[in-house]
């Protein structure tokens, strides 16, 4: 059985796997060929699996996120306090802080992978709760995150997730909610998929 779905039989919820790809451009069957964010990608990948480049992703958060907007933070501060109401400093302080790839990327796999980088889901809080308490009985450890909603998705969650090496929480941004159909009653979850392999094992 896919050790994604293993995952999922024994936490809940619907799970899908991110590969960062290193090795330049790829020929990939499953290339996306419209614009779209990392977030709707992350929905669409419950039909099937699709690969993001930086020509095909439409949302500067998430361009920034992965290290595709060739460091542009200024920019995407000034459209933050157009769009979202935010002060300029806030938005630059916030955007510092969340986390990003450093920009080696090529392009993102999203689905159901074999052997992914990290796994994300929409979940409800209950099965949300249910992970946390499987973990904590397992290895008497605390999940200490620290929640955004700027960037939630791509860069809180996803980015964060991998290069932070860390569970991630969120309860989305605007965009995301708005974009990626998370529903009222979900939040926003990612592990390295070492540890849920870690947890799957033990």
């Amino acid at each position: 059985m896919n050790r994604i779905r293993q995952f999922e039989r024994m936490i809940g919820g619907r799970w899908t796997g991110v590969v960062f790809h290193r090795n330049g451009a790829m020929k990939d069957p499953n290339q996306n060929q419209r614009p779209m964010r990392f977030c709707e990608a992350v929905r669409d990948s419950a039909m099937k699996p699709l690969t993001l480049t930086k020509e095909c992703v439409n949302c500067a958060g998430a361009l920034r996120s992965f290290g595709w907007d060739g460091g542009r933070d200024e920019e995407l501060a000034e459209n933050m306090t157009q769009t979202q109401k935010i002060g300029l400093e806030s938005a630059n302080s916030l955007i510092e802080k969340t986390p990003r790839l450093n920009g080696d990327v090529s392009s993102i796999s999203i689905g159901d992978l074999d052997s992914p980088d990290i796994i994300i889901s929409y979940l409800q809080p209950e099965t949300a709760m249910n992970f946390i308490y499987q973990w904590q009985k397992k290895y008497a450890e605390k999940i200490d995150t620290k929640l955004s909603s700027i960037m939630s998705v791509c860069g809180s969650v996803a980015a964060g997730a991998y290069v932070r090496d860390e569970i991630r929480l969120s309860f989305g941004c605007p965009e995301s909610r708005k974009y990626g159909d998370i529903g009222r009653d979900r939040l926003v979850i990612g592990v390295p998929f070492r540890m849920a392999e870690r947890f799957i094992k033990d």
